[in-house]
C-alpha cells in the first residue's frame, strides 16, 4: 500500500509547533519537548530518543510529542516503534496531519508484516475520513489481498464512486466482483479497462464480469483479447485469473494447471516436504474432511449421506468445521454434526493456529472438500498438518501447489489423457467419482405448472445453472432448440436484472420471444427438488457442466442432455448419465447436441420412458446408491493409505 501527498504535513508541524505549543504540564514539559525538537533537528537521534522518553512518561497523550517521538523512532530505523507512535497519537492530531500519521503507521505496520495493525490504523482514520478516497482504497486493498471480500463490500462501493484514477476504479471493481456485486462491478471495471486496455488484470477483471453478467458480445471479444494475450506471452503466461474462473470459459487443462499453479503461488505459504507415512494397524483408519461448507450448501447435501455411511469400525471420521458464524443452521448441519464423530471448529483460528490443532488430532488422511473456490483454507494443507492429503469434490480439475497428494476421481472425468495434468495421484473411483444422498424425498410431479410461472403446454427446457456458466455458444444452441420446438420455452435460475436482460437481449437477437426466457425465484433445496419435476427435458453447460444441479435433475426424473468435454469440469454429466444408465444422453459435439433435444422434444413416448427409468434409478443406479458409494469411497482411502505407507 503506498499513498502519495502532495505536502509532508508532518514535518511541517514538527517545523512549526512552538515551544510547548500543545503541552499543558509545565514548563518541564515544555522544555523537554523543545530539547527534544532542537536535538532532532540538529540529527543528534540518540540524544532526543533519550529526551522524548523522559518527555512520554511526563505528558504521554500528548500529540506533538508522539508525532516528534515517532519521527525520531524513524530515523533511528525503528520502523515498528515509530508506527505505534503514530498510531497513539491520531486522536490527538489536526485533520491534515492526522491522515498522514495514520498512512505512516499502517505503512510501517505493513512493512513489518503486521497487516492486521494496518489495517486497524486505517479502520480508525477512515471515521474522520469516510469519503476519501484515499483511505477507501487502502482498506480495500488490505481486505482484498486478505480474502474478506465481504467485510471490504462498503469502502468498495464509496471507492467506486470517489475514485480518480485506474488502480481505485480497478481495486473498487475486483472487492465488487469478489463479494458477488457484479452489477456493481462493472462501472468501475469498465473505467479501468477503458483506462488501460492492455494492463492484463484490468482485462481478465472485466471478463470475469462480463461472463457473470452474460453480456456475451462484451465476453466474447474480451476472450479473444486474452487468448491473444497468452499467445504473445509465449511460454510464460501472464495469468491474473483464479484457476476456478478458468474452468468457466477453457477446456484447456494444461492452462488449467499453469492457473493452479499461479493461484497457489498467490497465496505465498511454502509448501512443507511430505512426511514419511507410517500406518498404524492398530487403529481406526483416521479421517479429517475441511470445509466450510457445512451449512445448506450443494456440498453437504451431496456428502450428508457419506458421513452418516461411514463405516464407525474401521473409520474415525473428524468434521474440521470453518463454516462462517451466520450460516450455522438448518437440517443439512444438524445431519452433519449428528454424523461425525468428532466436530473440530477452526473457524476462529488463522492457518497456523488451525495446522497445529489438526496435527494434534495425529490423522491418517487430511481430505480438503473446497480446492481453490471461495473461502478455502488450502493455506493449511501447504503447512502438512497430516502425513496424506487428498484432493475431493468442491474442484474439478487439479488442486496444485499446495500440498496435496492424491485426488479421488473417476474414469470419466479423468481420463488417462488427463494425468499429466494433475499434480496429485489420481485414485479412480469404479462408478461415478460424485457422491449423492440416496435419502432425499422421492419428489413426483403435482400440482400446476402455473405455479412457477411456467406454461400448462408446451416444452419445459429447463438450465438451472449459474449464469457463468452459459457461454454464448451453448446460448446460441438453446435459442436454436426454442426456434425448432414451437411453443417451448427456456426454464433459468433467478439472476439479478442486469444479467436477465443481457440473456433476453441475446434472445431477440436469435430471432426468439424474450418471454419465452422463464426466471425462476431463490428457494430451499426440498422446494427446488419438487418444482423441478415439472420440467421435461434439462439441458447442460459447458466447459463447465451442471455437477450438484445434474444431480438434482436426474433425481427429480428429468432426463439431461450434455455433450462431450475436455476437462474434469466439462465431464462431470457424462459421469452423472453413465452412473444411471443413460450414456446416449451424451452427445459428441454441440451440434449433436441440439439435434439430440430437438429429437427428445418431438418424442413423448421417449421422454415417458427416460423419465420412468430415471424414477426407478433412485432404488437401482449407483448414482443414488449413498452406501455402495460410501464402500467404493472406504476402500479408495484404504489403496490411498497403502499407497502412502508403500512410498515410506
Amino acid at each position: 500500500m503506498s499513498v502519495s501527498f502532495g505536502q509532508d504535513c508532518i514535518a511541517t508541524s514538527l517545523n512549526q509547533s512552538p515551544v510547548g505549543g500543545r503541552l499543558r504540564d509545565g514548563d518541564v514539559a515544555a522544555l523537554l519537548y523543545d530539547r527534544a525538537r532542537q536535538e532532532f533537528m540538529a540529527g543528534a537521534y540518540q540524544d532526543a530518543s533519550a529526551t522524548i522518553a523522559r518527555l512520554l512518561e511526563v505528558s504521554p497523550k500528548d500529540g506533538d510529542t508522539l508525532l516528534l517521538a515517532a519521527s525520531i523512532a524513524e530515523r533511528l530505523g525503528d520502523a515498528l516503534l515509530a508506527a505505534r507512535y503514530y498510531e497513539r497519537s491520531l486522536g490527538q492530531l489536526a485533520l491534515p496531519v492526522r491522515k498522514q500519521a495514520g498512512f505512516r503507521a499502517a505503512s510501517h505496520y505493513l512493512d513489518g508484516a503486521e497487516p492486521d495493525r494496518a489495517l486497524a490504523v486505517l479502520l480508525v482514520l477512515h471515521k474522520d475520513f469516510s469519503a476519501d478516497c484515499d483511505v477507501n482504497h487502502s482498506i480495500c486493498s488490505l481486505y482484498r489481498e486478505a480474502g474478506r471480500y465481504p467485510d471490504a463490500l462498503a469502502y468498495a462501493q464509496t471507492l467506486a464512486r470517489v475514485g480518480r484514477d485506474f488502480e481505485n476504479w480497478l481495486n473498487a471493481g475486483m472487492v465488487l466482483l469478489g463479494a458477488g456485486k457484479v452489477e456493481e462491478a462493472y462501472a468501475p471495471l469498465r473505467k479501468a479497462y477503458d483506462a488501460k486496455p492492455d494492463e492484463r488484470l484490468a482485462l481478465t477483471e472485466l471478463f470475469w464480469c462480463a461472463i457473470s453478467l452474460c453480456d456475451f458480445p462484451l465476453a466474447d471479444r474480451l476472450q479473444g483479447e486474452l487468448v491473444a494475450a497468452y499467445e504473445r506471452d509465449g511460454e510464460r503466461l501472464d495469468i491474473r485469473e483464479n484457476v476456478f474462473r478458468s474452468l468457466q470459459w477453457c477446456s484447456d487443462e494444461a492452462y488449467h494447471v499453469l492457473s493452479a499453479l499461479n493461484t497457489a503461488a498467490n497465496l505465498n505459504v511454502p509448501v512443507k516436504p511430505r512426511p514419511s507415512y507410517r500406518r498404524d494397524v492398530s487403529r481406526r483408519l483416521r479421517i479429517g474432511y475441511v470445509s466450510s461448507d457445512y451449512c445448506e450448501h450443494a456440498t453437504l447435501a451431496l456428502m450428508a449421506g457419506v458421513f452418516e455411511h461411514h463405516d464407525r469400525s474401521r473409520f474415525e471420521v473428524f468434521g474440521i468445521c470453518h463454516t462462517r458464524a451466520k450460516d450455522r443452521g438448518g437440517r443439512l448441519r444438524q445431519r452433519f454434526l449428528n454424523a461425525v464423530e468428532h466436530f473440530v471448529d477452526i473457524v476462529d483460528l488463522d492457518d497456523d493456529q488451525a495446522a497445529a490443532a489438526i496435527r494434534a488430532l495425529d490423522l491418517d488422511i487430511l481430505i480438503d472438500l473446497k480446492g481453490f473456490t471461495f473461502d478455502n483454507r488450502l493455506g493449511i494443507f501447504c503447512r502438512r498438518p497430516a502425513p496424506i492429503q487428498v484432493s475431493y469434490l468442491g474442484f474439478p480439475g487439479s488442486v496444485a501447489g499446495v500440498g496435496i497428494d492424491y485426488a479421488i476421481t473417476d474414469a470419466i472425468v479423468t481420463p488417462p489423457s488427463s494425468e499429466p495434468f494433475y499434480a496429485e495421484k489420481l485414485i479412480r473411483l469404479p462408478g461415478s467419482y460424485q457422491c449423492n444422498d440416496g435419502t432425499r424425498e422421492a419428489v413426483m410431479r403435482q400440482g400446476l405448472r402455473a405455479t412457477h410461472g411456467l406454461p400448462e403446454k408446451g416444452m419445459v427446457f429447463a438450465a438451472f445453472n449459474q449464469a457463468v456458466k452459459i457461454r454464448s455458444a451453448v446460448f446460441a444452441a438453446w435459442m436454436d432448440i426454442l426456434t425448432a420446438v414451437e411453443g417451448s420455452v427456456l426454464w433459468l435460475i433467478e439472476m439479478n436484472e442486469t444479467t436477465r436482460s443481457n440473456l433476453r437481449a441475446a434472445a431477440s437477437r436469435a430471432g426468439v420471444d424474450p418471454g419465452r426466457l422463464i426466471f425462476a425465484r431463490k428457494t430451499s433445496i426440498p422446494e427446488h427438488l419438487h418444482r423441478l419435476t415439472h420440467a421435461d427435458i434439462a439441458l447442460d453447460t459447458s466447459p463447465y457442466n451442471g455437477h450438484t444441479t445434474t444431480a438434482d435433475a436426474l433425481w427429480a426424473g428429468v432426463p439431461v442432455i450434455t455433450f462431450k468435454g475436455e476437462s474434469f469440469a466439462a465431464r462431470v454429466a457424462e459421469s452423472l448419465l453413465n452412473a444411471v444408465g443413460l450414456p446416449e444422453l451424451v452427445a459428441d459435439t454441440l451440434d449433436q447436441y441440439r439435434l439430440m433435444a430437438v429429437a427428445l422434444a418431438q418424442d413423448g413416448v421417449r421422454q415417458s420412458r427416460l423419465r420412468q427409468h430415471l424414477l426407478d434409478a433412485r432404488k437401482t443406479a449407483p448414482l443414488f446408491d449413498t452406501a455402495r458409494f460410501t464402500r467404493d469411497f472406504e476402500s479408495a482411502l484404504e489403496t490411498i493409505a497403502a499407497d502412502a505407507a508403500a512410498r515410506g
